[in-house]
């Protein structure tokens, strides 16, 4: 890159050289600091405070891919992060959608116990049941370990971001990890009041019903409880039992104590 650009400046004639390098405008040479002051030229070229944490700030995601709060450029890992917001305006509820949002993610499910998660192919296979099929796609709430992949097909409950980490993840999260791990986190128990509420309807008599609230019971213990209810008729009409199959009944309840 360098020779390029050194044989595109030796290009052009001396009169534009003078012209990018030695014609600076009048009001940059007004403000110029004094040669031999480093104190001076330091002061002077020295960006805005506000530059600094405003807006350079604003874009940052932090993540605990590896068990520790990290910016997502400080970590080497393929690694895909969905904040909460971007969750809740695409209505990406549960994994299912969560797999039109990040690469090689690639979900089955016919009911919770015919489930299974892939990454880049990668994962168990789909079969008549999987109970007892050890999972190559690890999933984790706030930390936890759920061992069964059913509980993929539950929904998103009050969740601040979702980080999906692609290729083996066993150093830091252990077996069942081959393919990747999905790192779901959760809002926390706070101390100052807060409260938030959703209700959405669609097609299919799509009807969906969120909410948090989160509060200090005393001066050391705060608590949170978030739910969530989605139900939503049959895609596929059973023409011998004469019904619909594939619909959704999810309801969800958390609780979380902070002392």
């Amino acid at each position: 890159m360098y020779s390029m650009q050194h044989a595109c400046l030796a290009a052009l004639p001396i009169s534009a050289l003078v012209y990018l390098f030695g014609a600076a405008p009048a009001g940059a040479q007004a403000t110029s600091p004094p040669v031999g002051n480093s104190d001076a030229a330091a002061t002077a070229f020295d960006p805005p405070s506000s530059i600094g944490t405003g807006q350079m700030d604003a874009g940052i995601i932090t993540i605990t891919a590896r068990r520790r709060e990290e910016t997502s450029q400080d970590v080497p890992v393929a690694i895909s992060v969905v904040g909460g917001e971007h969750i809740d305006n695409t209505g990406s509820f549960n994994v299912g959608r969560l797999q039109q949002l990040t690469p090689t993610l690639q979900f089955y499910s016919s009911n919770p116990r015919n489930t299974a998660v892939n990454i880049r192919g990668l994962g168990a296979p789909f079969g008549l049941t999987n109970d007892g099929i050890e999972q190559g796609v690890g999933i984790y709430v706030d930390d936890v370990y759920y061992s069964r992949v059913a509980s993929a097909t539950f929904d998103f409950l009050d969740v601040t971001q979702i980080e999906v980490l692609r290729g083996p993840q066993g150093t830091l999260y252990g077996k069942n990890t081959t393919a990747g791990a999905i790192n779901i986190t959760t809002w926390q128990p706070t101390f100052t009041f807060e409260s938030r509420a959703e209700v959405s309807v669609g097609n299919l008599g799509l009807k969906q019903a969120k909410a948090a609230l989160s509060g200090p019971l005393s001066d050391t213990v705060a608590a949170r409880l978030a739910l969530s209810a989605t139900n939503r008729r049959g895609t596929i009409f059973n023409v011998t039992t004469d019904r619909l199959i594939n619909e959704q009944d999810n309801f969800g309840l958390r609780g979380q104590l902070l002392w």
